[in-house]
């Protein structure tokens, strides 16, 4: 259940209620994000959308007229739950890893004159209790688990009206580049003394999930390496 509640001071944080279903995140992620924002936040700035996550808000280009309830597991930075408020989504749930990145996500959120209608806390996308929203959005982060099932299994059963993910592909050339590119940054991550392990999932996988659960493909898109799509029912 997550606490609307919560206030957006990082000394206090809020973790959502947990379930024993399965074995928890890979803790070294939220290590490294905790340390990326804190450089951030020591220099006053905060991370910019990157190209994929502005191609999955494009995707969503009708919040306005819909005004969903948003849920975005593995929300970050609050980038994107943020700029879909500003476009007229009628409140934004964000849960992430890192407290830091939740920290940062409610600054965010106040600059922006949305803070009133966010609430971002600290816990697990695959095994804290959900409840439904109109819009589930996973930007970025079927990545970040070596074992996606259950954090799909989660976030599907959340979303009452459409569910939007990006991906990095995990097939044909993009997948090799991607799966080079992965071991690369494995290596130098670990030199630097900050691993963040990535992985490759299958996309089919994620939308024969999709499907099963009544869903249908809306809208995607192939934005460089990575894929995004917007399902509904």
């Amino acid at each position: 259940m997550l606490d609307p509640s919560a206030d957006d001071g990082a000394s206090d944080r809020t973790t959502v209620e947990t379930t024993d279903c399965c074995r928890p995140a890979d803790p070294r992620i939220s290590r490294y994000f905790d340390q990326r924002m804190r450089i951030l936040a020591a220099a006053g700035e905060m991370p910019e959308m990157v190209d994929v996550s502005r191609g999955l808000l494009e995707l969503l280009d009708d919040v306005a007229q819909e005004r969903p309830t948003l849920l975005e597991l593995g929300a970050g930075s609050g980038a994107l739950s943020v700029a879909l408020l500003e476009r007229g989504a009628a409140r934004a749930d964000g849960v992430d890893l890192s407290a830091e990145s939740v920290a940062t996500a409610r600054r965010r959120a106040d600059a922006a004159g949305v803070g009133s209608r966010a609430n971002f806390m600290v816990g697990d996308g695959a095994r804290v209790a959900l409840d439904q929203h109109d819009w589930v959005v996973l930007d970025r982060v079927i990545c970040c688990y070596a074992d996606a099932d259950q954090l799909l299994r989660n976030s599907i059963g959340a979303a009452a009206k459409r569910y939007a993910f990006s991906v990095p592909y995990a097939r044909g050339w993009r997948g090799l580049v991607n799966w080079l590119e992965f071991i690369a940054e494995g290596l130098i991550d670990r030199l630097r003394g900050q691993p963040c392990p990535s992985y490759l999932h299958d996309i089919g996988m994620i939308e024969r999930k999709l499907a099963g659960a009544g869903f249908r493909r809306l809208r995607h898109a192939t934005l460089g390496r990575w894929y995004a799509a917007v399902w509904t029912r």
